[in-house]
This record gives structure tokens, C-alpha cells and sequence, in this order.
């Protein structure tokens, strides 16, 4: 089995190899290490796939007041290779220094002037180890005596670094990287986002559950560590990348460094929002208790059961409208509007409606609710319509659900509605369409 190579300092992690004990066993170095590295790889490897790197806790980014220098706070965070990056102390980064050496290996090219020099960049954490302790140690596996020393510890800690990046040539606008978690389970994101299926589909009614889990097995399937998937290379084969596995802190655009006097100053616009960040279970929990009861952002179950249009047919100078569930019959015409377009005059005319509405039939849900009205004439070749029926807005198609109005919430495949608004359904009635 092919394992990750750690740095020379750091512990091992195997999940997959574990010690078969038995009574008078000789164990020796490489069976302790066998040992630690079991329990570690096992959390390692959970930890990268099953949470992904970001911060748990602390890792606040500030600029120090008297010297031109980033202060990063005390914190708990997880790499992109599972393993926990810790720090009880306060961290510092000197810009100053660091932007000296980086223009005399020529790495990096600050704007301005010998007063205020300004670059891009973004703050990383990186996992880093070191030993420790050193103690004698028996020089081979003889016994023989020796005066080898051998460090008996490994310490793990947090290490901060700077990762400069261009901007544009116009020096109002500065652009970041991309922020790569928008890529990451992209098919999901769009099926949340604008319920839409991978293959362009819209989801149907009622299908909302099975597409999500259609999809989501369709997107485990296709992922791997990059030494596996999509094909064999000399990448890792056990986390989701390679090292450094580095965790994204803050974004940076604009820093400068200002000379005051004969001391600098730095000035440095801090954007957090670019860093992954994990919420506890429990917060969780209860964010998605809200959701579903209503008392924050969208309603994903209002949106369910909310009215949408299926279909509008015209048949000569009749109009019909179907429904996915019944409606509020009161509402009908306060939110159909209907204009017409005459192309001698060139200007819309609103129309005077007497629609009706029939629910949907008992004991058939195959059979929808209709909206039906007639229109003054059919359409021709310089006379066509405008159908408006409204989700949003003071007088929308409504339908009560626990007492409560829910608007319109368009047609069949549109995406969800805000929790308090739905969406309108506009149709063009024209010569040769919706026969």
C-alpha cells in the first residue's frame, strides 16, 4: 500500500496498517510507530474528507499599531490533509522584512514609490512539526553502548506565510484568485441553487428529494485523492491533496507599506470572508430548524407546496391556465393582468378579464386546478397579448397553507422563491403560439 511521506519530522499516519499483538512478541521501533500511526491516519483521513480544511476556531487577522508587522491571533484549525493546526499564542508575521527579501530574490514587484510600497497578497496557516527533547540513545539494533543522542519528541505547530498575487493593470481594481469554493460540488450547488440537474433538466414536482439524492451519489462517485482519480499518478492517495495542505486565513488586497519618519507603517485592508470556516454540529442543527420552520431566510417547504403553473393552452380565443395546486379564488383576477398590442397604434392596452377557476378534482391529482378566461378576439398578425400572472407584489396568486398566504412561485423548474415573495409567470399570446 502506498502511504503519504511525511516531512522528515513529522509523526507517520497509516490508517490501514495496524499491529497484530501476541504473547512474547519482541516489539521495537518500527512496531510503536505502527502503533501511533494507525489511531492518527484514521482521524487524519476522516477529518480531510469528511469536514474538509477551514478554521474551528480564533486565527483573527490585525495589524500591529507601532510597527508594520500582521498579528494573527491564537486558534484551532484543520489542513487538507486532516490534521489539526494549533496555537495558544498570539502569531506574528513582520511584512516589512518579509517584502525585503522577497524583492531581492525577485518574487515579488511592490507599486508605488521609495515612500509607499503596495502589493497583493493572502495570508495562509500551514501545519509545521519540529523535534524535540533529546535523550541518549542505543546507536544500533545490537545493543551495543553508545553516545547517540536522539530527540524523543515531536512537537506540531502553526506556521503563517504570505502568498503574493497580481492584480490588474488598472490599479483601482484589485482581483483576488478565484475563490475556489464555489467549484466544489458544483453540480450540487446548482441543483440547490437554481434547481437545475446536472444533465440541464429542471427538477419536476415533487422530485426535489430523489434529484438530490441522484446527484449526490453521482458526485461521490466521481471523487478520489488526486493520486487515484481520475488516473493513477504519483500524487497523494489518501487525502484530498497534497501538502502542504496549507488553510486560506485572509485576503490581503492593497497592503502598503508607508514610511513614517525613519519607521514603516503598515496599512493593510483585512477580508476574512475567503476562508473556509467550521461551524459546530449544533449550530448547524439549529439553522436548519429554522429554515425549516419558517423563521429565517427561504422556506424550503412553503416553496414545495407554493402554486406553480404546469401549463398555459390557447385554443382560438380561449385561455387556460394549470395549476399544481388549488388557489385562493378570491385572488384570480386581482392577479391576472392581460394587455394588448395593436402594432398600428404601437402601444400596450389593458384588457378587462372575467376569469374563472376550477379546483383541482377530489380523489384526481392528475387532474389540475384551471384558470380559464376568453380573449376579446384572437391574436393575428398585428394584434397579440400579454399575460401576466402575478407571484409578487401587492395582490399576488395566492394559496394558504397553515393559514398562511404563499404566492405563486412561477412555473414548474423555476428556482425557489424568498420566503415573503414568489415569482411572476408572463406569457405572450401571439398568432401560431400556445395552440
Amino acid at each position: 500500500m502506498i502511504t503519504d511521506p511525511p516531512p522528515a519530522t513529522a509523526p507517520a499516519a497509516d490508517p490501514f496498517t495496524s499491529l497484530a499483538v501476541h504473547y512474547g512478541m519482541l516489539l521495537g521501533v518500527s512496531d510503536f510507530q505502527v502503533l501511533a500511526a494507525n489511531p492518527r491516519g484514521k482521524l487524519q483521513l476522516h477529518q480531510a474528507w469528511q469536514h474538509g480544511k477551514g478554521v474551528v476556531w480564533g486565527y483573527d487577522v490585525k495589524v500591529a499599531e507601532d510597527e508594520p508587522t500582521l498579528l494573527v491571533g491564537p486558534g484551532l484549525a484543520v489542513d487538507g490533509l486532516g490534521r489539526e493546526v494549533y496555537s495558544s499564542a498570539p502569531m506574528c508575521l513582520n511584512v516589512h522584512d518579509w517584502l525585503e527579501e522577497q524583492v531581492k530574490e525577485h518574487a515579488v514587484r511592490p507599486g508605488g514609490d521609495a515612500d509607499r510600497k503596495t502589493f497583493d497578497a493572502r495570508l495562509v496557516l500551514c501545519y509545521a512539526t519540529c523535534l524535540s527533547r533529546p535523550v541518549p540513545s542505543i546507536g544500533d539494533t545490537c545493543g551495543q553502548a553508545s553516545t547517540a543522542v536522539e530527540y524523543s519528541r515531536i512537537l506540531e505547530f502553526a506556521h503563517l506565510e504570505l502568498r503574493p498575487y497580481d492584480r490588474p493593470r488598472d490599479p483601482s481594481a484589485p482581483v483576488p484568485p478565484p475563490d475556489e469554493r464555489d467549484k466544489v460540488f458544483e453540480p450540487l450547488r446548482t441543483l440547490v441553487r437554481d434547481r437545475v440537474c446536472p444533465d440541464g433538466t429542471s427538477v419536476p414536482p415533487n422530485g426535489w428529494l430523489q434529484a438530490f439524492r441522484k446527484v449526490a451519489a453521482e458526485v461521490g462517485a466521481c471523487l478520489g485523492p488526486p493520486g487515484l482519480v481520475p488516473r493513477l499518478s504519483e500524487r497523494t492517495r489518501l487525502y484530498p491533496e497534497d501538502e502542504p495542505g496549507e488553510i486560506l486565513l485572509a485576503d490581503l488586497p492593497g497592503l502598503a507599506l508607508v514610511r513614517v519618519g525613519d519607521s514603516w507603517r503598515l496599512e493593510a485592508p483585512i477580508d476574512l470572508s475567503v476562508r473556509r470556516a467550521h461551524l459546530p454540529t449544533w449550530v448547524i442543527e439549529e439553522l436548519i430548524a429554522e429554515l425549516l420552520a419558517g423563521s429565517a431566510g427561504r422556506r424550503p417547504v412553503e416553496h414545495a407546496r407554493a402554486p406553480q403553473v404546469l401549463r398555459i393552452q390557447r385554443t382560438d380565443k380561449h385561455v387556460t391556465i394549470e395549476l399544481t395546486h388549488d388557489v385562493e379564488e378570491g385572488t384570480v383576477e386581482q392577479a391576472l393582468e392581460l394587455h394588448a398590442f395593436d402594432t398600428d397604434v404601437a402601444k400596450w392596452a389593458r384588457l378587462k378579464l372575467n376569469p374563472t377557476f376550477t379546483r383541482q378534482s377530489m380523489g384526481q391529482p392528475s387532474t389540475p386546478a384551471r384558470i380559464k378566461f376568453t380573449l376579446p378576439s384572437a391574436p393575428t398578425a398585428k394584434r397579440s397579448y400579454r399575460l401576466v400572472l402575478r407571484g409578487t407584489g401587492p395582490t399576488p396568486l395566492v394559496r394558504l397553507v397553515d393559514r398562511r398566504p404563499v404566492p405563486l412561485a412561477g412555473r414548474v423548474g423555476d428556482p425557489a422563491a424568498p420566503a415573503n415573495d414568489g415569482h411572476d409567470v408572463v406569457e405572450i399570446l401571439a398568432k401560431g403560439m400556445g395552440q
